[in-house]
């Protein structure tokens, strides 16, 4: 059959399947597979590139009973699939090590599913597998090998050759790529499919990990078609924020969440939020139950608010977990790259990723947000400083050739569009760091020649992307898409609490989670005539909305204002507020908040304030003294236990050295007696020779007791 014979038959299947024409791209791999060909096919999130081997198995005739086998790096990514199979009238089957038995096995040999998903350490190590893998039934069955999320054989690659260890990028992302030696190995298996094609699929992969990934499966350049989709996704708006708080504390998010009183769990965004490491999806999800004004929720394995997941959650909890999210039970995840991995949830709006991190992973997370087409939100809070890493762009001697660290610390200061920065990335393999870069140019000029919509990164919009951050609080699902997709933003926005600001060193503002109670006197004071001097201005500005002035600036709002009125200034007041509401209503209850504080009320309540600090200090002065005797009198008694310890050890020393000095001595003295009486012997005994040589020289010839007696020194008998 011929290619376009082939196509149109491929597009009528998919429009009976699907009732929707089937992308060009999709129609093109699955003509490649069905020529034999082994295929790479790489495509932005969201794409539909799982629709790939469906299209595919539907060629072939129900009586042949075709079997796809789909290798997976998650378990619970083959469940997720499995479901996605049933819902479209297919068989499918995920194996664990549950599920894989004798039974399974002849059912999967006699062809009753038609997709058989399974890890790959199952697909080699498994011997159950391996006898029905070999089995000549299967073989013939066996249309199709597909390997999923294909860029993880490069991480896992890393892991085995350590060069991971070397990477800061890499361990940033704990669950990234725990150690998978059975991916590399896939290549030796795959050798003995008899021809079977097989079929790559990714989201992100680099020039540098495709030829990686390729030369671990054993797969030839020549043997092997890459077809490249559109990698861009221009309905995701994407924010860099440069952070003001340590990534290990996560107070960042603490002003982008509003209250639960101002915001109803049912009324959050959906949203994932991910973190470099287990331990900070703890913090993140304490962090967003506090901003939220919900005690201890983060200790709730039930939360209707946020919870975590990660690669050590426990099955039941993950299968809850996913199962509760894409029911609309919560809202948000806190979790590492573990979630996610190949999940199909159109459900996802936003996706916040903490700290500085490898950008082709930032991407496949961000990607899960917006897979339904509507306007997607991808915030990246960044550090401002990397220790030992690049923090200015005059730190790249060469901004073309970047390693997978200087990738990830160019995403983070990088003043070029974000979106074309992602993309470059994933095509070439480095971050552009100019607006003069050769690739830089020309994927823009691409981009506006296919009528991209207008990119509104905080890089190419830094002016509303700010607005836009200052006003995250306020986001909900009703006016998501309107305050995402905006530019300028609307004017006005219905009022809500202050955020919550954690009192630091480094901050001489805070402001109480608690104004909806009467607070001191003269504060409270400040704040009705606050609430008062707004309904003034809300009135001098001729505002015709169906909004009063109390719903725009309210009491609480003011408590929030009075409350920081000590080292109030304007930033951190419009910060408070979120904003300009009304034009000019930052200035006017700033030049309010001033003409109190010089007033003599407030010098009054200052003077009285100070003195009742001043006193504050004295007594920790006092109790810091006594302190710092006691700690001096432990110091010294530690001193002295110890030199008493040294003296002893030294006198113990002396003792042994005295004691081995006598020791040798007299062993010497008994070295020189055996010397002085072995001299003494032979003395003897050379006189006695002596003599008997004199009786021998002068014709006697001794008998044997005078030779005994000779020898003995004694006197000579009288017949001599």
């Amino acid at each position: 059959m011929s290619d376009e014979h082939l196509t149109r038959h491929i597009m009528a299947q998919s429009n009976f399947t699907y009732g929707q024409d089937p992308k060009p791209l999709q129609v093109k791999a699955v003509i490649n597979l069905v020529r034999g060909r082994h295929t790479f096919l790489l495509a932005g999130t969201g794409f539909g590139k799982s629709r790939v081997s469906e299209m595919f198995f539907k060629l072939y005739p129900c009586h042949k009973k075709a079997v796809t086998l789909v290798l997976n790096p998650l378990d619970t990514l083959g469940d997720n699939q499995v479901a996605e199979k049933l819902q479209m009238g297919m068989s499918a089957v995920n194996l664990t090590k549950m599920t894989l038995n004798e039974a399974m096995a002849a059912r999967i040999i006699n062809g009753e599913y038609s997709f058989v998903y399974m890890s790959p350490e199952a697909f080699l190590n498994n011997p159950i597998f391996t006898a029905l893998f070999f089995n000549p039934t299967f073989q013939n069955r066996l249309a199709l090998v597909v390997v999923d999320e294909g860029h993880m054989i490069y991480m896992w690659g890393l892991v085995a050759s350590g060069k991971s260890k070397k990477l800061s990028s890499h361990s940033r992302h704990e669950d990234r790529a725990v150690y998978r030696p059975s991916y590399g190995k896939i290549g030796h298996r795959l050798l003995a499919t008899n021809g079977t094609p097989v079929l790559i699929q990714s989201a992100t992969c680099r020039p540098l990990a495709i030829k990686a990934i390729l030369e671990s499966l054993r797969i030839l350049p020549e043997d092997i078609d890459i077809l490249q989709g559109e990698l861009t996704r221009p309905e995701i708006r994407l924010i860099r924020v440069d952070m003001e708080h340590s990534l290990g504390s996560c107070d960042d998010l603490l002003a982008q969440f509003a209250d639960i009183a101002d915001t109803s769990n049912d009324e959050l965004v959906p949203m994932l939020i991910y973190s470099t490491t287990r331990a900070l999806t703890k913090v993140v999800s304490k962090v967003v139950h506090e901003a939220r004004g919900i005690v201890d929720g983060h200790e709730d394995p039930f939360s209707q608010c946020c919870r975590r997941f990660h690669a050590v959650t426990g099955d039941l909890d993950k299968e809850l977990a996913v199962k509760e999210f894409a029911e609309g039970v919560y809202p948000m995840i806190s979790a590492t790259m573990a979630l996610g991995l190949g999940q199909n949830w159109s459900r996802v709006r936003s996706v916040i990723h903490m700290g500085r991190g490898d950008p082709a992973s930032i991407a496949q997370m961000i990607g899960r947000c917006g897979r339904d087409g509507r306007p997607g939100l991808g915030i990246i809070f960044v550090e401002k400083n990397r220790k030992n890493g690049k923090n200015r762009v005059d730190q790249f001697p060469d901004p073309e050739n970047q390693g997978d660290d200087d990738r990830m610390d160019a995403l983070a200061i990088t003043p070029v569009c974000l979106r074309i920065a992602f993309s470059l990335d994933n095509l070439i393999g480095y971050i552009p760091l100019s607006f003069d870069d050769p690739n830089y140019r020309r994927e823009k000029a691409r981009e506006e020649a296919c009528g991209f919509l207008e990119c509104l990164c905080s890089n190419c919009h830094p002016e509303y992307a700010a607005w836009l951050m200052a006003n995250l609080r306020r986001l909900n699902i009703g006016n998501f898409t309107s305050l995402v997709t905006s530019n300028p933003p609307p004017l006005t926005l219905a009022p809500i609490g202050p955020p919550v600001i954690r009192r630091t060193t480094q901050s001489v503002v805070t402001v109480a989670s608690d104004v909806t109670q009467p607070i001191e006197p003269i504060l409270e004071q400040l704040a009705h005539n606050l609430v008062a001097r707004f309904q003034e201005h809300f009135d001098s500005m001729g505002c015709t909305n169906e909004l009063e002035a109390e719903d725009l600036f309210s009491i609480r709002s003011a408590r929030a204002i009075a409350n920081c009125v000590d080292g109030i200034s304007k930033p951190e007041l419009r910060r408070i507020i979120g904003g300009d509401i009304v034009r000019g209503q930052v200035d006017m209850l700033f030049d309010c908040v001033m003409g109190f504080k010089s007033g003599p009320a407030y010098l009054a309540y200052a003077t009285r304030k100070s003195q009742e600090e001043s006193e504050i200090m004295q007594r920790m002065e006092t109790l810091r003294n006594a302190r710092a005797v006691e700690l001096r009198r432990t110091e010294l008694a530690r001193q002295a236990r110890a030199e008493q310890a040294r003296a002893a050890r030294m006198e113990t020393q002396e003792r042994r050295r005295i004691a081995a000095a006598s020791k040798a001595a007299e062993a010497e003295r008994k070295r020189l007696r055996r010397i002085d009486n072995a001299f003494h012997l032979n003395h003897f005994k050379a006189i006695a020779k002596a003599k008997a040589d004199a009786r021998v020289e002068g014709g006697e010839i001794p008998n044997q007791s005078s030779m005994g007696e000779s020898s003995s020194g004694g006197p000579a008998s009288s017949d001599q």
